[in-house]
This record gives C-alpha cells, sequence and structure tokens, in this order.
C-alpha cells in the first residue's frame, strides 16, 4: 500500500485459536480452517477516519473457503442492515476465483477466495475505486504467496 498508510503489527492465529476467532466472525463451524492472519492500517498524518483492514483465512480446500466467503459476507451484510444501513453491491475486478463486495454510507468491503484462502478487504471513508485497489493488492499478494508453498 506504499508510505500512505501506516498501521500495527499484523496478527497471526492457527488451530483451535483461529477456529474460535473464525466462529465468533462468521458465525459458522469454519471447518477446515488452518491458520488467519490480519493487519490494520490508517492514512498516514490524517485523522479523517481513512482506514483499511485486511484479513486471511486459510483453508485446507477451496470448497471450505467458499463456504467461510458467504458466511462472513452475510454476517457482515446482517451487521449493516440491523445498523439501518443497509448494503449496496458493488463490482470489484479483483482476479479472485469468487468475489462478494458491497457498500454502505461509510465502509465498503470485498470477500475474495483465492483458492484456499479468503482475504477480507475492508475500507472506511476511501474515495471510489479504493476497494477495488487494496482488493487487486490482497488477490496478488495470496497468489504470489501461494505460489511460493505446496498445495495452493
Amino acid at each position: 500500500m506504499g508510505e500512505v498508510f501506516v498501521g500495527g503489527d499484523p496478527f497471526l492465529a492457527q488451530g483451535a485459536e483461529s477456529v474460535k476467532h473464525c466462529a465468533k466472525e462468521t458465525g459458522a463451524a469454519c471447518t477446515g480452517l488452518l491458520a488467519l492472519a490480519g493487519k490494520d492500517m490508517e492514512v498516514r498524518g490524517n485523522s479523517d477516519g481513512t482506514r483499511v483492514e485486511f484479513r486471511l483465512y486459510a483453508f485446507e480446500t477451496a470448497e471450505q473457503a467458499g463456504t467461510a466467503l458467504k458466511s462472513l459476507a452475510g454476517k457482515e451484510r446482517k451487521k449493516s442492515d440491523e445498523r439501518g444501513d443497509p448494503t449496496q453491491p458493488v463490482t470489484v475486478a479483483s482476479g479472485a476465483d469468487e468475489t462478494d463486495a458491497f457498500h454502505d454510507d461509510a465502509t465498503a468491503e470485498a470477500f475474495m477466495r483465492i483458492g484456499a484462502v479468503v482475504a477480507h478487504a475492508y475500507t472506511t471513508e476511501t474515495k471510489p475505486g479504493a476497494l477495488e485497489h487494496v482488493a487487486k493488492v490482497q488477490v496478488e499478494r495470496v497468489r504470489t504467496v501461494a505460489g511460493k508453498n505446496a498445495g495452493y
């Protein structure tokens, strides 16, 4: 994301800890989850609330990842509806195998499946097109890393 964004340290959870976190986030069992990781970033020197969050969920199979993608996206849509701010679909050409993207008044989110990995990009107070940019960055990074590891 270049030098425009700064953020805290990335986090990683594996095994039972990752499954517990995923189940809380999705409301689903998260069968086959191997690990999850994330990083939150904000615009350097800016206090307007511009924020990007990345989450990665690595599963044993693409099918398990697809199930988690649907659960994650569904739960986030429901949260927005409960706040009285229903989501609107967004087309995001991220290069992922599967994508579900939407926005409400202040946020935009993309859930993408890249093989057996689910990537979640969440943006607040960003310009139109920012979600597609961060989604492409995330998909490219997952493909680069996955290509270096057996099992992708």
